[in-house]
């Protein structure tokens, strides 16, 4: 059986919504000297699913922690629903 593409899968209510619910502009974390977050970047829109992947020790649970206010960020922001 043939797989779709998923590119044709998106449904058409999700399409027409082009705010970001989550928005990180620059956003820097740093314990000491030590810069864990270097001016991180991006949107995430309804209906995305984003994967947070990398080494360990190269800030996944750092940047989500500042998501979701847990840890104070030094610089950027953060913007979630609004």
């Amino acid at each position: 059986m043939p797989f779709a593409d998923p590119a044709l899968a998106t449904p058409t209510s999700l399409a027409g919504d082009a705010r970001a619910l989550v928005s990180l502009r620059d956003v820097r974390k740093s314990y000491g000297a030590f810069e864990v977050l270097k001016g991180i970047s991006l949107d995430i829109r309804k209906g995305e699913v984003v994967c947070i992947i990398g080494p360990s020790g190269s800030g996944k649970s750092t940047l989500i922690r500042c998501i979701n206010g847990l840890s104070p960020i030094q610089g950027g922001s953060i913007t979630v629903d609004g």
